[in-house]
């Protein structure tokens, strides 16, 4: 009885550690440590590699940033090397946004310009939010991606890896903006205005009224934050509260405040 209850504790614990993500150890000199971070002090990280229990301490300042498993990106030290290495080092720290995906009813608008308008207002947003990473300017990106051959008919023969390496970026904001009528509120008022007339005693009025109509719309964002290898660090799907047509706006905001690269 004893044997199998530990057999069945020792595979309980193989399940459990196969399903915790593990972090990893970028370092400075192009290193990755994969294992899990577990203390971090003012001046080193605790680590302990992948399969092993013996604990090692990293300084801060050798290491570049650490993906935790959770999706967390911590960055502590830019990455630079010499003019020989730069064409294998230069996309470190760097972020791209594409275009977004635009579906209205239902339908991709293919080469509309709100792909590149919100693509746009998502990098006003992030670029001063994202610590020492770099954002790549939108004007940059779609250059780089027309040079490229790459637009909305062909970008699903491309992976992202290689999107990456076109763009010199080592991670890609990936996001599509659905939105929908749902339907229409109208709205009616009105207004009476009253004048004495002293002289006769006498009231005269008028009124008038305003009928509207006002559009209501479901607008959804979904939003993936790959890195160079094409692995999903972060996603998520957000509808939007308002039912107005810029209510992405809010949801642009909303979004990016719960990336892992974020910063005040």
């Amino acid at each position: 009885m004893r044997i199998l209850i530990s057999g069945l504790l020792l595979m309980s614990a193989i399940c459990i550690s196969a399903q915790t993500k593990l972090d990893k150890v970028l370092m400075v000199n192009g290193e990755t440590k994969t294992g899990s971070v577990v203390g971090i002090s003012d001046d080193a990280i605790e680590f302990i590699h992948e399969g092993e229990a013996l604990k090692y301490k990293l300084k801060k300042a050798d290491i570049s940033k650490i993906e935790f498993g959770s999706g967390r990106i911590e960055v502590f030290n830019e990455v630079k090397g010499s003019t020989k290495d730069a064409m294998l080092i230069d996309h470190h720290n760097k972020i791209a946004v594409l275009p977004f995906t635009y579906i209205l009813d239902g339908e991709q608008k293919k080469n509309d310009a709100t792909e590149r308008k919100v693509q746009q207002e998502f990098f006003s947003l992030m670029k001063d939010h994202v610590g020492i990473l770099n954002v790549q300017p939108t004007t940059e990106t779609n250059a780089i991606l027309a040079k490229s051959g790459v637009n909305d008919e062909n970008f699903i023969q491309f992976s992202m890896p290689e999107i990456a390496n076109m763009l010199g970026v080592e991670y890609i904001i990936q996001a599509t903006l659905s939105i929908s009528k749902k339907g229409a509120s109208s709205y009616n008022s009105s207004s009476l205005f009253v004048k004495q007339n002293q002289s006769k005693d006498k009231a005269r009025g008028s009124s008038f009224s305003v009928n509207s109509t006002q559009i209501e719309y479901q607008t959804s964002l979904n939003m993936l934050l790959y890195n160079d290898n094409g692995d999903v660090v972060w996603s998520r799907t957000k509808e939007a509260f308002w039912p107005n047509k810029d209510a992405y706006k809010q949801t642009l905001k909303f979004l990016l405040k719960r990336m892992p690269i974020y910063t005040k």
